[in-house]
């Protein structure tokens, strides 16, 4: 009977390369799963305002301020992941520092900044919200939109180019 040498099997289970290639592989599977979220969000925040007869866009905007809130635990929870383990992880395993990431952070945070402006001022809502004011907050969330999508697209490019590096030098 052939044994299975377990010291072995967890050394190449901890090893940096394989968490390495565990953690690109949960970034994507995130940006994927956030992505489809954040594209729901666009498709409801594009329907706020677009019907003249509606009075009263309190409810359409508070009901859209909950699903919000829901993706942005989630994108709260990718972010301080990513600051916590995968950008060190590429900081470590690479040997450097990369300005990219801290560009990219700041694209992040605009973007939470209009998912702000979106859940504050309907948090507060108490009186009826008329059809302009009721687009003028649904554009804080098409903003988010456009920033995150081309955010997680980046983050992406840069870190599959940095796997492309690596394998011309025997990782991944």
């Amino acid at each position: 009977m052939k044994t299975i040498d377990t010291q072995a099997v967890f050394t190449t289970l901890t090893h940096p390369l394989y968490q390495l290639t565990e953690a690109i592989d949960r970034l994507k599977e995130e940006h994927a799963m956030l992505e489809e979220k954040l594209v729901e969000l666009y498709a409801m925040a594009r329907t706020i305002g677009l019907q003249d007869e509606t009075g009263n866009w309190t409810p359409a905007l508070l009901q859209l301020g909950q699903t919000v809130k829901a993706f942005w635990m989630e994108l709260e929870a990718h972010s301080k992941w990513e600051e916590a383990t995968m950008f060190p992880m590429i900081t470590w395993y690479f040997g450097e520092t990369l300005e990219q990431f801290t560009l990219m952070e700041q694209e992040h945070e605009l973007a939470e900044q209009y998912i702000l402006a979106f859940i504050e001022p309907v948090e507060r809502l108490t009186a009826p919200v008329e059809q302009e004011e009721a687009k003028e907050l649904a554009s804080m969330l098409v903003q988010a939109y456009a920033i995150l999508r081309n955010h997680f697209r980046q983050e992406e490019e840069i870190i599959d180019a940095l796997a492309d590096r690596s394998n011309h030098f025997g990782g991944f």
